[in-house]
């Protein structure tokens, strides 16, 4: 019982002191998302661009070495026209929100007290928390609206995935981090029973406050 204790002590310590030294992170930047959906051995992207916005908490394992965890929330949305002429046209727009929780590894080398340069790997789940299409069709002055629900089982459409990142930024004053990371989809987006696969990759650049 003793030897248990004592364990659970050292453990406590251990935390406790890692935790000191955790720093906390909140930042916002830009996101390309590449849609690609696979049918019949063709391939087809679709760019959707947008932001992030949110926040993580660094704790320092050993020497350089940190896990972060955080919370981010994703924005993305993308506007289609086409046109018969000067007769008719219709407009989809896209928009999209996610809830991405990473948790990320990362290896830092201070360079300078001033000047720190990290990169970083680390998977993260991401839930869809709502896609709609809006349609908009307009033929000879008159126009109607449609808004579709792509996570409707119609469109088998799957809210969750698992991406897998990497990346590197830059810390400067110990304030200030710029970084720049790329997220595979790891998971097939498409919930049907055809041969179809779909996959969201995604590429951020942003900057953030260290706290």
């Amino acid at each position: 019982m003793k030897k248990i204790i004592t364990i659970i002590a050292a453990a406590a310590m251990m935390l406790s002191a890692g935790t000191a030294f955790a720093q906390v992170n909140f930042g916002a930047g830009y996101v390309n998302s590449a849609d690609k959906t696979k049918v019949s051995g063709e391939t087809t992207t679709t760019a959707v661009n947008g932001f992030y916005v949110g926040g993580g908490y660094s704790i320092p394992i050993v020497a350089g070495l940190k896990v972060t965890p955080g919370v981010y929330y994703n924005f993305l949305t993308k506007e289609d026209v086409a046109s018969a002429g000067s007769l008719a046209s219709v407009t989809g727009n896209l928009q999209e929100h996610y809830l991405n929780v990473p948790v990320s590894f990362s290896y830092g080398y201070e360079l300078t007290p001033d000047f720190k340069v990290f990169a970083y790997a680390g998977p993260t789940l991401s839930v869809g928390l709502a896609s709609k299409t809006k349609i908009t069709g307009s033929a000879l002055g008159v126009s109607a609206d449609k808004t579709i629900d792509n996570y409707d089982e119609d469109y088998k459409y799957g809210r969750f995935d698992v991406l897998l990142g990497v990346g590197a930024g830059v810390d400067v004053l110990n304030c200030v981090r710029v970084n720049v990371g790329y997220d595979f989809g790891m998971l097939n987006r498409y919930t049907g029973d055809g041969d179809i696969t779909r996959h969201r990759n995604q590429f951020t650049v942003g900057v953030a406050y260290l706290f």
